[in-house]
């Protein structure tokens, strides 16, 4: 028998030139080129059928269609193409559509990477991505599939890197972005655990020079390797430097072109250069401040030199600082700022550390603030907030110039003074520092008043404190230490003249002696806010919480000083004390968490009993789960006291 071709005759059928006269061509219809590819293979199908009759005839056959199939296959890819250059879409500039991938890759998740899909489109669309290095100079934690990150770092290829990383990278992953160092333009390494340091030194040898941010954080204090620096060689481009829990010498940092400068220590030790010298480590981080002049940011906390504790006469001037914090023992944090030459507008987050027992050194910040405050225009605040914590045994206030906003009233963005005091033996300290801080303070213009007090028993003189408040339209009390300014917001009745002894030339009449007019604190207030209050609980003259509220708005709009809304937010309080409130007052709001009582048949169970557990200033932390501080949340979800009593009850009893 003959032997059959290796090619039959249908494989002539989809030439190349087929192909091009395809893909050029522009009419809408089928073309003339592929018609005649159809119908010669709707003709020789039939003799191919009946050539394919011997085992290697058909091999040869099989390998020749499959040919036919990849040949079929690029001229429908073909095809496709030309019909995707006929979109709209395919009319936009490469440059633009790029810009657009830019908006998917940055708009997502950050450990995400699903805008990729945008590469699986077309050919046009790929390309252009895989054209733009800068969709792929971008890396964070995820993925940590050790080819992805080598392919990515391949299609970067020179662009300024953003690696953001931490500790759950290992370190094989780790190492392969270090020969990428010298042109990573900012640089994230978060929470480093023990092993890391060896990462961070070896990184360090590699020059940056367009590094722009670094930051660097450890999960515990580890000290600097010993004649290292950060990188080798200058870093001109530096602009944000930021250490966390890194102890090194002042000198190794880079200065002239910061921006921002941040160095945290979790708790405050004596940082000392190499040779040991405590007075070295002072003029070294002067030296850098001085050197520093365009700052912006600065914090320093716990990380101040122990020799910042006796005073120095030189002045550091950051004319452009806008926000400023400090924080560690009272008196580094004083000396410090009498050496700082600041703007009026630099913003002041201050965390001072008693040292001991409340010393003059915590006293001398507050004529501090005057000065910054009321130099040369006194700053209006319209928002102050007072947190007195006995966890901490401390004292914080926050004072802005914008009222706060919704949905979260209770949070200042950016609040021009933020001070807390920790470690104060005695209330009578803390409170002496909120006297003197509502004295230096400019608090005529107040608006928003939130006060923040989970101790008991406490007689605080509200009235003496806030007497300058006078525009004050909105109040927040939070925690039965605050239940006395409830107090003061209640008029008291004029008293009476009474008649004294006769005086000669008063024709007769007794001399009128007039008692003094007790006139409320926050005369204009509107709202009132009460959180974290046990309405069922007794006040010492004046029977129980509920009498002293219901008391103190009748009060009020007799006085025509009426309040126009009262809200309710996590406190214990019945249903129909809550229903009598809301006959009083115009705009009345409730979250209807009744707390934790038992009013069946006249028996009460009081809510202390729950709590009183030897850590009543840790009550308010159970009622706000989902803050990390107390007395920050308002309207959140309460799960801890959502359930009544009675409903626990009645649940179980549905279980048996």
């Amino acid at each position: 028998m003959k032997r059959m071709s290796a090619r039959p005759v249908c494989a002539s059928a989809l030439t190349d030139a087929h192909v091009q006269n395809v893909f050029v061509s522009s009419n809408t219809q089928a073309s003339p080129a592929l018609s005649d590819v159809f119908a010669r293979l709707e003709c020789e199908v039939n003799q191919f059928q009946s050539a394919s009759q011997t085992p290697e005839a058909r091999a040869a056959a099989l390998a020749t269609v499959d040919q036919d199939i990849d040949a079929a296959k690029r001229l429908i890819l073909s095809m496709l193409t030309r019909r995707n250059m006929l979109a709209p879409i395919s009319i936009l500039p490469a440059e633009i559509l790029a810009r657009v991938f830019h908006f998917a890759a940055f708009s997502e998740r950050p450990y995400s990477m699903g805008w990729v899909n945008v590469t699986h489109v077309c050919r046009r669309w790929r390309q252009t991505a895989l054209d733009d290095s800068t969709l792929w100079a971008h890396f964070l934690d995820f993925p940590r599939n050790k080819e992805w990150i080598a392919e990515r770092l391949s299609r970067a290829r020179n662009a300024p890197l953003t690696i953001d990383l931490d500790e759950s990278m290992d370190k094989d992953t780790f190492s392969l972005f270090t020969p990428h160092i010298s042109h990573t333009r900012e640089l994230y390494l978060r929470n480093l655990s023990s092993f890391h340091p060896k990462i961070v030194q070896k990184i360090s040898i590699q020059k940056a020079p367009v590094l722009e941010c670094l930051e660097l954080s450890m999960s515990g204090t580890a000290p600097m390797g010993k004649h290292h620096s950060f990188f080798k060689g200058p870093l001109p481009k530096l602009r944000t430097f930021c250490i966390s829990q890194i102890l090194f010498p002042w000198s190794s940092v880079p200065r002239g072109q910061l921006t921002q400068l941040k160095v945290t220590l979790n708790e405050e030790v004596s940082t000392v250069t190499s040779k040991g010298s405590r007075h070295d480590d002072l003029k070294q981080l002067i030296g850098l401040l001085v050197d520093c002049p365009s700052l912006e940011v600065l914090t320093l906390e716990n990380c101040l030199p122990s020799m910042l504790s006796e005073s120095s006469g030189q002045t550091i001037r950051l004319p452009r600082l806008l926000h400023l914090c400090l924080g560690g023992s009272s008196s580094r944090v004083m000396n410090l700022l009498k050496m700082l030459k600041l703007s009026s507008f630099t913003t002041l987050r201050l965390n001072c550390t008693s040292e001991n027992a409340a010393t003059d050194n915590d006293y001398h910040i507050l004529p501090f603030l005057s000065s910054h405050f009321n130099d040369p225009t006194p700053v209006k605040f319209r928002s102050f907030k007072i947190n007195l914590d006995d966890v901490d045994r401390g004292i914080a206030v926050v004072a802005s110039t914008s009222l706060p906003t919704l949905p979260t009233p209770y949070t200042d963005s950016d609040p021009e003074l933020s001070l807390s005091f920790n470690h104060f033996a005695e209330l009578s300290n803390r409170m002496n520092i909120l006297r003197q801080a509502c004295d230096v303070l400019s608090l005529s213009n107040l608006e928003f008043l939130s006060i923040y007090f989970p101790s008991p028993n406490q007689v605080i003189n509200w009235r003496e404190i806030f007497r300058q408040c006078t525009e004050v339209t909105t109040v927040r009390v939070q925690g039965r230490g605050a239940i006395g300014l409830l107090q003061a917001l209640m008029p008291l009745k004029h008293a009476r003249g009474i008649r004294g002894k006769r005086k000669r030339g008063d024709k007769g009449r007794g001399a009128q002696v007039q008692a003094p007019v007790h006139v409320p604190v926050f005369p204009k207030l509107t709202s009132l806010l009460l959180e974290t209050l046990d309405f069922t609980a007794a006040v010492p003259g004046a029977g129980v919480v509920y009498d002293l509220v219901l008391s103190a708005v009748q009060l009020r709009k007799a006085n025509r000083m009426p309040l126009e809304t009262l809200c309710i937010d996590a406190c214990v309080i019945r249903e129909k004390q809550a229903k009598a409130l809301e006959k009083v007052v115009h705009d009345f709001r409730w979250d209807h968490d009744e707390g934790y009582y038992c009013d069946k048949e006249g028996d009460r169970e009081d809510y202390h009993d729950y709590y009183d557990f030897g850590f009543d200033d840790y009550d308010d932390y159970y009622l706000y789960p989902e803050t990390d501080h107390p007395g920050v949340g308002w309207g959140g979800p309460h799960n801890v006291v959502g359930i009544s009593l009675a409903q626990v009850l009645a649940e179980i009893q549905s279980e048996w």
